[in-house]
């Protein structure tokens, strides 16, 4: 332990370990290398000393020679060397290299690393030497031509010669771009040689053309002008500041150029931007502004123009206003100004007038000015037109669309039963009278066989709707229900032209006021008036139009609820009969009979007037047959809408039942809201009249009646009516069943009476015309109509009253 002690103070003692063990002649005894690798290498790990490794492996280094021999390879390479190449030469890893390296430039102020590169400040100082050696030959060099020549970065050469200008390196850099180095003689030599040629300038030069011609730096070209500027070595302007359409522009030809545009605005009043561009001149009109920068000028699309020529446009236009007719500024203008020009002028005019004046005029086209009264004439033109339109259009059913009132407001108007006006075309009468012939039918009563005509008319259903008793006959012909709701429930509206603008221009051109008018100008007053006179019409329209329907509007009104009582009445029949032949005694089968018979005559006429007021209503058929077979019933029902084809379809098949019970339901359903929308209330006083009506009917009938079978038909039904307290409805030949099943209530001679003259009816319809039976028959019946018209007549009712 002691000897390796030893060993590494002599290691420490010495720069180098082969010093270690000195060969001298005194020492007798060696150590091996093996002993001497064991030596070292056990004071490594005992970490008394440090050493670097060769790349081989067979040599030690220590950390303080290792930067020494970095040093010395420094000086070797001139103060620049590359760590790679240290690595390299010295047989060292370039870890331990960039360390040495690193230490170094961090005790060493002259030293520093650029790009894996350790430069020392002498190799700076000579790099500067021969950059200003090359900047003194050739006058001027840029930071490009050094970066390619030493391979090092733009910004580490910009710092090392910027902070030897003026010592090492004998220049200047361009003060707008300091990547540029000039010498002063440089510098010198090319002022000299601009002021020569921006002085023999008598126009306008381009920087640009001096530098193409005269290799001027353009770096310093804009520079050295405005100093000489400065120093009064030069007259001139620069324009357009530093940028490559930049100029000198010298005095003489400012003076001159300045001169001719006074001239030429004293003359004319107005200037061309064309003419001042081919002065050279690049932005017209910021120069204006410069120049006449007192003056209040007009600024146009190709020139510009001063207050005299405005003045008399100011005094054309207050003419035209004045006078209330129009004129065309054109040719008030000099030739060069264009139609845009004229229109910018006539803009500025109009603006400049206060917007009070009682004298208002418009512009027309791009040069005409027209005053408004000028224009209102030419409107007021056309009122007889406008009158006699409506009224022409309102006869034809054409009338002014807009679109619906809301559900409340229609409430609210059959509420208050005031007519409104609704939106029809031209086709309203033809419409009114198909629902008139639709609503046409049968009626029931004692004949069962008389048709009776009445009216129908087209209900809005909304109206309808606004409630039972107030708005069930208010007024509304809008079809907005008939389809699907647009919108909120209101539907686009629909305008009513007057005149179509071609055809105003046509009646324009008849007026003498416009007779010395252009026909450019004509076509606009027809276009600038058209829209005006379309709603003006409108509003014309709409007074003749309400003027017309207010009698119009109580007719279908009153034809609508002829259309009610007329269901209203044939569906009292109806109920009244159905009651009637469900109190016959014992007489199911005749019940049946009599329900169908009631089902084919009255029902049937009932249903087809609903369908036919409905066919016409939504799928508007230009006419329905007023008796419709059960095939043309149907066929009808189809062409409904899908909302109402089911109650009504179900209606036309409780047609075909044994009893009345499913038709009276769905009747029902049919007139109530949302189908037919008619107020159908149940009154015992009506019935109870009712029945007295139907019984003065049939004794009416009976008075008149001459012909045996309608006299006893009649009897029968009034007897029936006496005994039960009910109507019937019956056709003749239900006689012999109706006796048949009276006869256990009857008094033995009234039956006998009725039963007799029914037979001989019987009798006289099946014997031979020719036969002499007949006639006794005939005779005999004959004697016996007297008698059924008093049993008719005087019949009461035997036994205990039936109550109601």
């Amino acid at each position: 332990m002691q000897f390796i002690r030893f060993c590494y103070r002599a290691i420490s003692s010495k720069e180098n370990a082969s010093s270690i063990f000195p060969v001298e002649k005194e020492v007798r005894e060696r150590l091996s290398e093996r002993n001497c690798i064991e030596i070292v290498k056990k004071l490594i790990e005992l970490k008394l000393i440090d050493v670097v490794f060769t790349n081989d492996g067979k040599e030690y280094i220590t950390p303080k020679h290792l930067q020494k021999e970095i040093l010395d390879e420094l000086t070797v390479a001139g103060g620049r060397i590359n760590m790679v190449d240290l690595a390299n030469i010295l047989n060292v890893d370039l870890t331990h290299i960039e360390a040495r390296c690193a230490e170094l430039v961090r005790t060493e102020h002259n030293l520093q690393i650029v790009l894996g590169q350790l430069i020392d400040r002498s190799y700076l100082d000579s790099l500067a030497e021969d950059i200003n050696e090359k900047l003194q030959q050739a006058g001027h060099i840029t930071f490009g031509e050094i970066t390619k020549q030493y391979d090092l970065p733009p910004d580490f050469l910009e710092d090392v010669i910027h902070s030897r200008l003026g010592t090492v390196i004998r220049g200047q850099a361009d003060p707008h771009d300091n990547r540029h180095i000039f010498t002063d003689a440089y510098l010198t030599r090319h002022k000299y040689r601009v002021r020569g040629a921006l002085s023999a300038a008598i126009r306008p030069v381009t920087l640009s053309s001096l530098v193409n011609v005269f290799n001027f730096p353009d770096k310093l070209l804009y520079g050295m002008i405005e100093e000489l500027l400065k120093e009064g070595r030069l007259s001139g302007t620069l324009v357009g500041g530093r940028s490559e359409r930049a100029s000198y522009v010298p005095d003489l030809y400012s003076r001159s150029q300045s001169n001719w545009v006074d001239a030429s605005y004293r003359q004319n009043g107005f200037l061309e931007y064309d003419a001042l561009t081919r002065l050279g001149i690049p932005d017209p009109k910021a120069y204006i502004r410069r120049h006449f920068k007192d003056e209040s000028l007009v600024f146009l699309k190709t020139l510009c123009m001063g207050q005299t020529l405005l003045a008399q446009v100011e005094a054309a236009v207050d003419e035209a206003a004045a006078t209330g007719s129009w004129v065309d500024i054109a040719p008030l203008m000099p030739s060069v100004f264009s139609a845009e020009d004229v229109s910018g002028v006539i803009q500025s005019v109009l603006k400049s007038r206060p917007r009070s004046s009682s004298q208002p005029v418009q512009q027309l086209l791009d040069t005409v000015v027209v005053s408004d009264a000028f224009v209102e004439t030419c409107a007021r033109s056309f009122d007889p037109l406008l009158t006699a339109k409506a009224e022409l259009d309102s006869q034809k059913g054409v009338v002014f669309f807009e679109a619906a009132p809301p559900p409340q407001a229609h409430h609210r108007q059959a509420a208050a039963s005031t007519p409104s006006p609704a939106p029809v075309d031209d086709k309203q009468e033809k419409k009114d009278e198909r629902r008139k012939k639709a609503a046409g039918g049968k009626s029931g009563g004692g004949t069962q066989g008389r048709e009776t005509k009445t009216k129908a008319v087209k209900q809005k259903k909304q109206l309808r709707r606004g409630g039972r008793g107030g708005g069930g006959d208010s007024d509304s012909d809008d079809d907005a229900g008939d389809g699907p709701a647009v919108g909120g429930g209101r539907r686009p509206q629909q305008e009513l032209e007057f005149m179509s603008v071609d055809e105003v221009r046509v009646q324009l051109e008849q007026l003498p006021l416009l007779r010395d008018c252009p026909p450019e100008l004509i076509q606009s007053i027809a276009e600038r008036i058209h829209r005006p006179l379309t709603r003006k019409y409108q509003e014309v329209a709409r007074s003749v139009f309400l003027a017309s329907s207010s009698a119009s509007g109580a007719a279908r009104r009153k034809t609508f609820a002829e259309l009610q009582e007329k269901v209203s009445s044939l569906l009292l029949s109806i109920q009244q009969f159905d009651r009637g032949l469900k109190a016959l005694p014992t007489a199911e089968e005749l019940q049946s009979h009599l329900a169908k018979h009631l089902l084919k005559t009255l029902c049937s006429d009932l249903a087809n007037l609903v369908v036919g007021y409905l066919v016409v209503e939504h799928a508007k058929e230009a006419e329905t047959p007023s008796n419709m077979a059960p095939e043309v019933r149907q066929k009808m029902i189809q062409k409904l809408p899908a909302d109402i084809r089911g109650p009504v379809l179900k209606l036309h098949q409780s047609l075909s039942a044994k009893t009345l019970d499913d038709f009276l339901a769905d009747v029902d359903v049919v007139l109530g809201p949302g189908i037919c929308d008619m107020i159908i209330r149940s009154d015992k006083k009506k019935e109870r009249q009712w029945l007295l009506s139907h019984r003065q009917g049939l004794l009416a009938q009976l008075s008149e009646a001459s012909d045996a079978a309608l006299c006893l038909h009649l009897a029968v039904l009034l007897v029936a009516q006496a005994q039960i307290q009910k109507a019937l409805h019956a056709s003749g030949r239900f006689v012999p069943q109706l006796l048949s099943a009276l006869r256990p209530q009857l008094p033995p001679d009234t039956f006998a009476q009725l039963h007799h003259a029914q037979e001989l009816v019987m009798k006289h319809l099946t014997l031979d015309d020719s036969s002499e039976e007949k006639a006794e028959v005939a005779s005999a019946l004959n004697e016996l109509v007297p008698k059924l018209k008093e049993i008719g007549a005087t019949y009461k009712k035997q036994g205990q009253p039936t109550e109601e």
